[in-house]
């Protein structure tokens, strides 16, 4: 009998101990994939009904939602919140161009790798796996030009991959919806001397998926957040999550980041430091991916 009792009490103080939270529209539309980031930690992701359950613990933090097609919003308390509202991206007017009374969008610039006429690669690139968790990668862009554009969005094109799981029969598992899971992305400004990652733009880094149906993630700065490309270029960085934090999310595994072949005038060059060598570690350029033609495919685009 005491046993029962105790279960008992021990699934009521379970249940109390979270709550049901959903992330809607304006037009209380329910958002799915949104990301709740709590004290700067992903914690939550929405399911197909916009819903989730948030720890008690963390009802009283500070909570930021991110969506690629929804403004960026912080509640800092939710307590007594059963839903929480999120602003749709709407398209400014000054990317309507209008001609002789009619409309037109803009071309958006942008600048990605420059893809050879021959992108012909090994198996499992172009499908390639995912960024070794030991590793923090870097993609250096050039601003050939010396345009003063303003850095809008990031794209990082990600996918399943297949993982060798015995050399001898060489059969492979593919992590399925890989491709889904989040990732860390940041910038970073160019060294002038060694032309290698010198210092982060944001302090804390933005943490990006892939959204259903689509094939890449997307970073959408916000006006606040938005920055003139600099006249020396840019580094875009790239690295996982850890694996506490896949797990708390419900991912099995990190993407994989989409490897193409670029041409001998490709001036978007790959670079990695290892992490447990921490902030300070040495950034290198990535000779094995050099050699081979290869890099990510990952792209800036720029505000009209």
């Amino acid at each position: 009998m005491k046993n029962i009792i105790l279960f008992t009490l021990l699934f009521v103080s379970n249940v109390f101990s979270q709550k049901k939270i959903t992330i809607t529209t304006t037009l209380k539309s329910p958002i799915t994939d949104a990301l709740l980031i709590v004290n700067n930690s992903p914690k939550y992701i929405t399911d197909s009904l916009g819903s989730v359950t948030i720890k008690e613990v963390d009802l009283n933090s500070s909570i930021l939602i991110r969506h690629v097609k929804y403004k960026l919003k912080t509640f800092d308390n939710i307590t007594n919140q059963d839903t929480l509202f999120l602003e749709e991206k709407l398209e400014e007017l000054k990317d309507i161009e209008i001609i002789a009374s009619s409309k037109s969008k803009k071309k958006t610039e942008s600048l990605f790798p420059k893809i050879s006429s021959k992108n012909i690669l090994p198996e499992n690139f172009g499908k390639s796996s995912s960024i070794s968790s030991s590793m923090e990668i870097a993609l250096y862009f050039p601003n050939e030009k010396k345009q003063s554009n303003i850095i809008q969005r990031l794209k990082i094109y990600t996918n399943d991959y297949k993982v060798l799981e015995n050399l001898e029969t060489k059969k492979a598992n593919k992590r399925r919806n890989a491709k889904f899971s989040p990732i860390q992305v940041n910038f970073y400004t160019v060294d002038s001397i060694y032309e290698v990652p010198n210092e982060k733009i944001f302090k804390k880094n933005f943490i990006v998926s892939c959204q259903i149906d689509d094939d890449y993630a997307i970073l959408e700065l916000s006006e606040e957040e938005e920055f003139e490309f600099p006249t020396n270029g840019i580094f875009v960085t790239i690295k996982n999550l850890s694996e506490e934090d896949y797990q708390t999310l419900g991912f099995d595994y990190p993407p994989g980041i989409t490897t193409i072949g670029v041409s001998k005038d490709n001036k978007i060059i790959p670079y990695f430091r290892y992490l447990h060598e921490g902030e300070t570690a040495l950034w290198k350029k990535y000779d094995y991916m050099i050699k081979r033609q290869n890099t990510y495919k990952v792209g800036i685009e720029f505000k009209n």
